[in-house]
């Protein structure tokens, strides 16, 4: 799953294509899975990372929260489809919870009692 920051205009995706040809143009197509919309975005950039394919695309207009599908064509070719999540928080410090559930660590005892 790939993040996208909706604070920044532009953001990079890695992927584990499958296929690449660097002299081919790379378009992400972004599916919107609560309202299927479908937004067409060109990669600006593409480099390898690794053994990872790191694509640049422009993401004005993504809100916090939203869901979308991914995948990544050369002219009429597949290479890869994913999945994508927008937050402003990345995968260390994202709780889907966000401060909703405390736990009562005043509460808690440091015990716990196994019966057998």
């Amino acid at each position: 799953m790939n993040i996208i920051n909706p604070t920044l205009a532009s953001n990079s995706i890695s992927i584990h294509p499958r296929g690449f040809d660097s002299l081919v143009p790379v378009a992400v197509v972004f599916t919107n899975e609560d309202t299927s919309k479908e937004t067409i975005i060109p990669s600006t950039d593409s480099r390898y990372v690794s053994n990872e394919l790191v694509l640049d695309v422009l993401t004005d207009g993504f809100s916090e929260g939203e869901r979308y599908t991914i995948e990544v064509l050369q002219d009429t070719a597949l290479i890869f489809r994913g999945k994508a999540f927008v937050t402003e928080f990345t995968d260390i410090n994202y709780s889907i919870n966000n401060q909703e559930f405390q736990i009562d660590i005043d509460t808690d005892s440091d015990e716990l009692k196994v019966y057998e």
